[in-house]
């Protein structure tokens, strides 16, 4: 794929059922699906091997695990979480070249995520591989604070070119992380201004806009429903809507169904819970503790609440509809909490492509530079 044809960048974590669920997703072979993978610490349960990892065991494992889901298409890869002596050592080099090399050893294609607040042996990390993949892009990730202290596109090039890479060879992310705005118009109005000083039109290989309104502590209790407002969505539609006031319009980003934080490995049993996204909100079925003697068969009861309720898609939607739909049916099995997260990420990514193809208008033939709105949301 070409990094200007994408319209999507899922921010993970890493966890086992969002990796696969690129694999699955509908419509994300198309190549409008660019994901970003921030890299957790090691000491979390691997659900494939059924243990705990060693440091070298779960940066070495990144490879295989990518390819079987993704193949050959590209990702980037954020090793901030990794930065750390506890990797380096286990790994005798750094953590980004380990995890790239790997990848590409294994046959996928995997690239770095830098950003100005990059260690300095991980911006070495960055330029080695700048140096010897003049080709490749890099992604640079800016945060709201980033954004509002550079004072010019000069400014920011000369970073970028400090990482021995091009502005035309990089995707620059506006990172606006955990964003809860009711009212986006004067928000949008004010970050249009910074696009307009650090993303000219032309200058950048794709430029995104990312955040999220996932909530960071639901607080909800077992047998309990929680609404709430996909705002990172209408926020994106508004800065769509006001297109005229940017440079070119920034593709989208969120984080799926995670809040971007709590990336350190949990050890408790799971509480059975089924994440979904519908056109405007975040929903959380909640279930009961996976702790014996309940079992796995806690999802049951919540499935059946989310199959039976408005807000299902319906089985023929995606995969991890059907295999939520199936959680009804007797007999089945029950999955597991990965099983769980990958039916729920399949869903989200499957909808938020067909929702930016619908935006965006391109459906039938791949992107451009996209401009100002000629007429309501039909972009080109």
């Amino acid at each position: 794929m070409h990094v200007r044809d994408a319209l999507y960048m899922p921010q993970l974590k890493w966890k086992a059922g969002e990796c696969k669920a690129l694999g699955t997703a509908r419509d994300a072979m198309s190549g409008r699906l660019l994901p970003a993978f921030r890299i957790p610490p090691s000491g979390g349960f691997d659900p494939d091997e059924q243990r705990v990892l060693t440091p070298l065991e779960h940066i070495r494992s990144f490879g295989a695990r990518l390819n079987a889901s993704w193949g050959k298409r590209l990702v980037f890869v954020d090793a901030s979480l990794v930065d750390d002596d506890k990797h380096a050592t286990a790994c005798h080099r750094h953590p980004l070249t380990e995890l790239i090399e790997r990848a590409w050893l294994e046959g996928a294609l995997a690239a770095p995520v830098v950003s100005l607040q990059s260690s300095s042996s991980y911006i070495e990390a960055v330029k080695r591989y700048t140096s010897a993949n003049r080709d490749m892009p890099i992604c640079l990730r800016l945060s709201l604070s980033d954004m509002e202290r550079l004072r010019s596109f000069g400014e920011l090039e000369a970073a970028v070119k400090a990482f021995g890479a091009s502005a035309d060879n990089t995707v620059l992310l506006f990172d606006g992380g955990a964003l809860h705005i009711s009212d986006p118009e004067p928000f949008v109005h004010l970050v249009s201004e910074r696009f307009a000083v650090l993303a000219p039109r032309d200058t950048w290989a794709r430029v995104f806009w990312g955040s999220t309104s996932f909530p960071e502590k639901p607080n909800l209790t077992a047998g309990v429903d929680g609404r709430f407002p996909r705002s990172d969505w209408a926020l994106y539609q508004s800065i769509v809507k006001n297109g005229s006031e940017f440079p070119s319009i920034p593709m989208f980003s969120d984080y799926a169904l995670e809040f971007p934080s709590n990336y350190k490995a949990v050890r408790v049993p799971p509480v059975a819970h089924l994440r979904y996204s519908t056109e405007t909100d975040y929903w959380i079925f909640k279930g009961q503790s996976t702790k014996k003697p309940n079992g796995f068969e806690t999802i049951f009861p919540v499935a059946r609440r989310l199959v039976g309720s408005e807000q299902f898609f319906g089985d023929a939607y995606s995969l991890g509809n059907k295999f939520i739909a199936n959680l009804v049916l007797e007999g089945v099995k029950t999955g597991n909490a990965s099983t769980w997260r990958w039916a729920s990420t399949d869903h989200h990514i499957s909808l938020i492509l067909n929702q930016l193809s619908v935006l965006h208008d391109v459906r039938e033939h791949s992107t451009a530079t996209i401009t100002a709105p000629l007429k309501q949301f039909q972009l080109i």
